[in-house]
């Protein structure tokens, strides 16, 4: 019993730092505009606007997505999406407390299934998770709302305005995520409410990067900045149901998804 509550404390820790790369609908320009701040106003929507833009693009589409962010709580996740039939299918590995922690996510509608290795106590198969089960703020349930895992990447933006051509630059108030939990709000402090973040489009207006200066932000917890790349749009994209054994995931993990 002891490993399986290792193993579930493990996969939240997979969750605290899977929550910066899930950590949008519409960014927002500053509010409390004057007349003399009139053509700042102005300007920041548009790149608000450019940026609501090309995030949609995403639903519309298929793509290639990479994340990375290196320090004491490394990630690497590669993975792609299918966003008009709502298909995901992604790999993140994790580096913390001296191993290496692995996590598959296949996501087809309305249904989750997870393979985890490297994490004690938690079965070796295929998952299938009981979204009916999972509490309304759950991260798994958030992305089914989002599976180009940009839309909550940007929630919370605010003082978007461009920064050169097809770049827009603006903050994220991270506590504020539909993915951010008490214990991750806590551990970021109170530079977590305005993190810095950059974002490049290529010239059909849809997301090529989108840099959040996590590190910067929040020094002491000893990270790099979180990468997101996006590529390969319109390609074929395949994702199917997991192949082998399939089991229900234990009602102990459904809690801390």
């Amino acid at each position: 019993m002891r490993t399986r509550r290792l193993g579930i404390a493990a996969v939240g820790l997979i969750a605290a730092a899977a929550l910066v790369a899930g950590c949008q609908p519409a960014p927002k320009a500053e509010p409390g505009a004057t007349p003399s701040a009139a053509a700042s106003t102005q300007a920041q929507a548009s790149a608000a606007d450019a940026l609501t833009a090309a995030t949609g693009k995403l639903k519309t589409t298929t793509a290639k997505i990479t994340m990375t962010m290196g320090g004491a709580a490394s990630m690497k996740a590669t993975g792609s999406v299918d966003g008009p039939n709502k298909k995901v299918a992604m790999n993140m590995v994790i580096g913390a407390m001296g191993q290496n922690l692995t996590m598959d996510t296949v996501q087809i509608g309305d249904e989750v299934w997870l393979k985890y290795a490297g994490v004690p106590g938690l079965p070796k198969d295929w998952m299938h998770v009981d979204v009916t089960k999972l509490g309304p703020n759950s991260t798994v349930r958030k992305s089914l709302e989002d599976p180009s895992f940009s839309e909550n990447l940007l929630r919370t933006a605010a003082q978007v305005s461009w920064d050169g051509t097809n770049k827009v630059k603006g903050t994220i108030d991270m506590t504020k995520s539909p993915t951010m939990n008490a214990a991750a709000a806590a551990a970021l402090g109170d530079k977590a409410t305005a993190v810095p973040f950059t974002a490049t489009l290529d010239d059909q207006g849809r997301l090529l990067t989108m840099t959040m200066a996590v590190g910067d932000a929040v020094p002491q917890a000893g990270i790099t900045d979180m990468v997101v790349t996006y590529s390969a749009y319109g390609e074929p994209v395949t994702v199917e149901k997991p192949a082998g054994k399939i089991v229900e995931a234990p009602v102990e993990l459904l809690a801390n998804l």
